[in-house]
């Protein structure tokens, strides 16, 4: 053992793949230090070194999954009032209740743009509640005020907080009304104020207090510089059928056009049908060819413009607003200057062409009408045609669908299920498609009368076989 080395001694192996070491030791003394640095070198082989290498590839792969992650938008930020500004403090619930009620605004007071679909821009539906404080008040009133009695159906009750608001209005609106040099008196907003007054006092059945308002808005209107000056503006718009609604309803004078109107609105050619099929060309001709001139203009017209509202359904076509409120102008207006004798089958015409007229212009959605002048008047002309000998029952038939759609409702009418029974019995149809296809010889726009018409037919036969 002496010959052996007194030391440990590092042999290092041949070169080969797996680098093996050989330690010999011949006593107890200490080993050199790279004798040393070799022994612990094998000894930490396989095992994890230090705890900060670690924790460092650990915070890399932790980032990078993070930063592989897409973060969902938020739907939305804030509330409703986040991005409104009213032109004055107004409590939280009325301001709501505006909101979310602009913007099914146009769907239920304008039903026809919905239906057609023309969109307009929510933020001026219910007018520049974001500018004039009036507008702002009386808006609220009127927004409640059709919230409590379509919506909740609570009849003719306005809570306080809508009477606070109409008593805030309308002090403001009087106020810029008795200053002469107020530069907001002939403003839009101050007609949009108005329009609202008389459409609330109409709606809640004041007729008088209703026609008052309009009356100042004529003055308004003339101090303005007339119609011409409000050309092209929504405040005319609001205005005339503000003005027609009531003159209509009421079965009464229009304040503006109180003469027969101007020039019949012109459509394009190419847009409307080259003819009718047979069944309606000769409908329309024998209903037209005895009538009054003036009445055969607006039936043309309001004919014509139901053909266009259908076939722009059928090629995707859009009908311009302007259109329909010359339409809606020419026809009525002319309307409501013409009179004829009670019981005559032009009176009952004029009153048929004023409900349908109403039905697509004017009237509010899914909202039955109280009691007005034009409903008695209707069911007295139409009760009185079966001793007319030139009324069809095909016409009779399309009066009464009329009235079913836009006048009375239905289930509380007996006279009017009874006739419709009548006159469908005296057409021989008894199929649905077969009602559908008379009503169109006259005048029926789909988008707004199918859905109603059916229903309406539907009730007529679960009614019946319940008998």
């Amino acid at each position: 053992m002496g010959e052996i080395a007194n030391s440990v001694e590092y042999r290092p192996a041949p070169a080969s793949s797996n680098q093996t070491l050989f330690i010999v030791s011949s006593n107890v003394d200490k080993v050199n230090p790279t004798t040393r640095k070799i022994i612990r070198s094998h000894v930490m082989q396989g095992k994890k070194r230090k705890r900060a290498f670690r924790n460092e590839d650990r915070g890399k792969h932790r980032w990078s999954t993070t930063a592989n992650r897409t973060l969902p938008l938020p739907s939305r930020v804030g509330s409703d009032l986040s991005f409104v500004r009213f032109a004055d403090e107004i409590d939280p619930s009325t301001a709501i209740s505006i909101i979310k009620f602009s913007t099914i605004a146009t769907r239920i007071l304008f039903p026809l743009l919905t239906a057609i679909g023309f969109r307009t821009d929510t933020t001026c539906s219910l007018g520049p509640i974001d500018t004039d404080a009036a507008v702002l008040h009386i808006t609220a009133f009127a927004v409640d005020g059709f919230i409590e009695r379509i919506l909740r159906q609570q009849g003719n009750s306005t809570s306080p907080t809508a009477m606070l608001h109409l008593q805030k209005g309308t002090r403001m609106l009087r106020k810029r009304l008795m200053l002469g040099d107020d530069p907001m008196i002939l403003s839009d907003s101050t007609m949009s104020a108005i329009v609202k007054l008389a459409d609330t006092s109409h709606f809640d059945g004041d007729g008088e207090a209703a026609k008052q308002h309009m009356r100042g808005l004529r003055r308004l209107v003339d101090l303005r510089g007339g119609m011409d000056a409000l050309g092209g503006t929504r405040a005319l718009v609001e205005v005339l059928r503000c003005d027609l609604r009531i003159a209509l309803l009421n079965d009464s004078q229009p304040v503006f056009y109180c003469q027969p109107s101007g020039p019949i609105p012109d459509y394009p050619n190419e847009l409307l049908p080259s003819s009718k099929d047979k069944m309606s060309m000769q409908n329309d001709n024998d209903l037209i060819r005895n009538l009054d001139k003036n009445l055969a203009t607006a039936w043309r017209v309001m004919s014509k413009f139901c053909l266009l509202v259908n076939l722009s359904t059928q090629t995707k076509r859009l009908i311009y607003p302007e259109f329909i409120h010359e339409t809606l102008i020419s026809v009525v207006y002319r309307l409501l200057n013409t009179g004829f004798a009670v019981g005559s089958l032009e009176e009952v015409v004029r009153l048929g062409l004023l409900a349908y007229s109403h039905h697509v212009f004017l009237q509010w959605q899914d909202v039955k009408l109280p009691l007005y002048p034009l409903l008695n008047a209707y069911r007295d002309a139409v009760l009185g045609l079966d001793v007319v000998d030139s009324a069809s029952s095909e016409l009779i038939l399309w009066l009464l669908m009329t009235a079913a759609i836009s006048l009375f409702n239905i289930s509380d009418e007996t006279w009017l299920r009874d006739c419709l029974w009548k006159h469908i019995n005296k057409c021989q149809t008894g199929t649905w498609k077969g009602l559908q296809e008379i009503l169109k010889s006259f005048m029926w726009i789909g988008l707004l009368d199918d859905e109603p018409g059916r229903q309406t037919y539907d009730r007529l036969f679960s009614e019946r076989e319940k008998r």
